[in-house]
Formats: C-alpha cells, sequence, structure tokens
C-alpha cells in the first residue's frame, strides 16, 4: 500500500514538502504501512523499538500500563501524528507504553537504520524531527504542571486554560473522552463530572459532549491565583 504523500505533509516531518517532494522521497524509501482492525494490538510494552511509526488515517491509543494491573491512557494519535521517535534512538530502546488501535487505521513504519539515512540526508527533516521531540518535551511538562497543580478543581482548571492558549479559542475540543480525562488528571470519573458540573453551576464553563466553552476565564485564572484555590480539596 502506497501511502497519500497530501496525508503525509500533515506529519511535521514533512510539513514544507511539495506532493512532488514526497512522492520523490517515497520512492527511495525504504517503508512498510500496516493496517489494524479495531482494538488491535500495534505495539506492546517492552517490545524492541526499532521502527518510527505515523499514523496516515485512523485513532490510535497509547496506554501506560500499572502496576495495579490497570492502564492509564496517555495519547491518542491521528493522522500525521508519530509513533516512537522518543525511543528509537535510546540505549535501552524498548516500547514504554502498549499502542492499539482504537478505530481502524493504517500506520506507515519506517526502520531506524532507514530514519538514520532519511535524515542525516535531509537537514531541514532532522530540524523537524528536533523540534518534535522537543514539543513532546514541552507537553509532558506541562502535563506535570498540570498534575503538580494540587487540588482537582485546580488542575481542571489549569488544564482548561492550557488547553485555551493551544487552540486559540474560548470553545475547546477535548482530545479525549470523559474517562481518559480523568485518567489524564488522575482522578476518579465521578470526581472529575462533579467537578465539571460545578464549574457549570458557577457559571465559568458550559459543556455538551467533548466540547467545553469557557465563559469567565477570568473568575478561572483569579481561582489559581488565590490562596483559596490551594485549599479546595476538589
Amino acid at each position: 500500500m502506497r501511502p497519500d504523500p497530501a496525508t503525509l505533509r500533515s506529519c511535521l516531518f514533512f510539513r514544507g514538502k511539495s506532493v512532488q517532494d514526497i512522492e520523490a522521497l517515497l520512492q527511495e524509501l525504504a517503508y512498510t504501512v500496516t493496517s489494524y482492525p479495531k482494538n488491535a494490538l500495534i505495539l506492546a510494552e517492552g517490545d524492541p523499538a526499532e521502527r518510527l511509526g505515523i499514523v496516515l488515517s485512523g485513532v490510535v491509543e497509547v496506554q501506560k500500563t500499572q502496576p495495579t494491573g490497570g492502564g492509564v491512557t496517555i495519547a491518542h494519535l491521528r493522522e500525521g501524528q508519530t509513533i516512537g521517535e522518543a525511543v528509537i534512538f535510546r540505549r535501552d530502546n524498548v516500547v514504554p507504553a502498549t499502542v492499539t488501535a482504537a478505530s481502524p487505521c493504517s500506520i506507515l513504519f519506517i526502520g531506524k537504520q532507514e530514519l538514520l539515512r532519511l535524515l542525516s540526508g535531509d537537514s531541514g527533516m532532522l530540524v523537524r524531527y528536533i523540534e518534535n521531540l522537543s514539543d513532546r518535551l514541552v507537553l509532558v511538562n506541562r502535563k506535570i504542571e498540570v498534575l503538580s497543580a494540587g487540588s482537582l478543581r485546580r488542575r481542571i482548571i489549569s488544564f482548561l486554560l492550557e488547553l485555551a492558549i493551544q487552540q486559540g479559542s474560548d470553545k475547546l475540543s477535548l482530545p479525549f473522552g470523559r474517562r481518559e480525562w480523568a485518567e489524564h488528571l488522575n482522578t476518579a470519573r465521578p470526581s472529575l463530572s462533579r467537578e465539571i458540573g460545578l464549574l457549570r453551576d458557577k457559571g465559568w464553563i458550559a459543556f455538551k459532549g467533548e466540547i467545553i466553552t469557557l465563559l469567565d476565564r477570568e473568575a478561572m485564572n483569579g481561582f489559581l491565583r488565590s490562596e483559596g484555590g490551594t485549599a479546595d480539596k476538589g
């Protein structure tokens, strides 16, 4: 299966390249494309991390296994997003989390040596690869900031305000469902739902499905600044 160059243009690595550039690159590139049905295992935690994956279609779920046996959803990856770029060049290059198909999907895989050849011959792609790693690091740091924000209400508000900055709007599209959001904030789903309801009752937010609208950013920022915010146990 040959990937659509227009789809690959949505991947950071190929940004700035024309469809013709990508067509020419694919003719020289050693790669495979694999399709998966919903719920299929793509990579298991602990597998050797020997390939870079690029999602061509569908949605991929990344889950980290907990010592208690459960799993925490780390991310949902969509068209153009990548799998494994942060670990493929580690000395201990094993897959740190389980990757499954959240919907029918197809993924392009590039082996480590082929990726090295590609990056060494194209400084622009190398820069974008490093940019992607930097963006991932920033996201991890932001998640740590959210999780260390204190009470659940503070964590929710911090998350929503950060998401508003990322999306450039007060009308936010959540990147995951309520269960995954609760896992992201390290809380139980009922606790998250209760706090979201209280924020709605305060008139700070409105929500419908996975769309949340910020109605009073000033009050939310004021809550984070106030000493009372740290006292709330949420």
